[in-house]
């Protein structure tokens, strides 16, 4: 598998989960609770790691540099806010529109990404190149998500 690849399929999956949770009933706070911070924790992943590898190389490239840094900004916000969510009780009232909104940023930092920085790397990196980027953004992500985990 390459990092394109990749990184689809963890955006497939993030916004799986996301979707889960914003359909799925509330009738077990508690359970509800412990799937929020696991996706919370694999976006964190996701996110960290996309930022050591992916991000790091193409900011390399000083045209795309601006596009990088932008995303990261995204990464920022994204994780303040699912950060914020996770202090709110899920029975409070603006739990729901507070997840609608971390959903629809999400939606959209995935629509740009997928539109603007995917084909960027299949550009300019070769097969061998891109699989690597997966491998390291594989090790990244893992590390991050036993420290999150811990």
């Amino acid at each position: 598998m390459n990092i394109v690849d990749r990184l689809m399929d963890d955006h497939r999956e993030i916004m799986s989960m996301l979707t889960d949770l914003l359909n799925g009933p509330i009738d077990d706070a508690e359970k509800y609770s412990k799937k929020y911070i696991e996706m919370m924790s694999r976006i964190e992943a996701h996110e960290r790691g996309e930022e050591r590898t992916v991000y790091e190389t193409l900011s390399s490239d000083l045209e795309v540099r601006p596009i990088a840094l932008q995303a990261m900004e995204e990464h920022r916000l994204v994780r303040q806010l699912l950060r914020e969510l996770a202090d709110v009780e899920i029975t409070e009232e603006v739990w729901l529109p507070r997840l609608v909104v971390a959903n629809n940023i999400i939606a959209l930092h995935v629509q740009i990404e997928e539109g603007n920085v995917l084909p960027l790397i299949q550009e300019s990196l070769n097969e061998s190149q891109r699989e690597d980027l997966d491998r390291r953004f594989q090790m990244e992500k893992e590390s991050i998500m036993t420290v999150l985990r811990s």
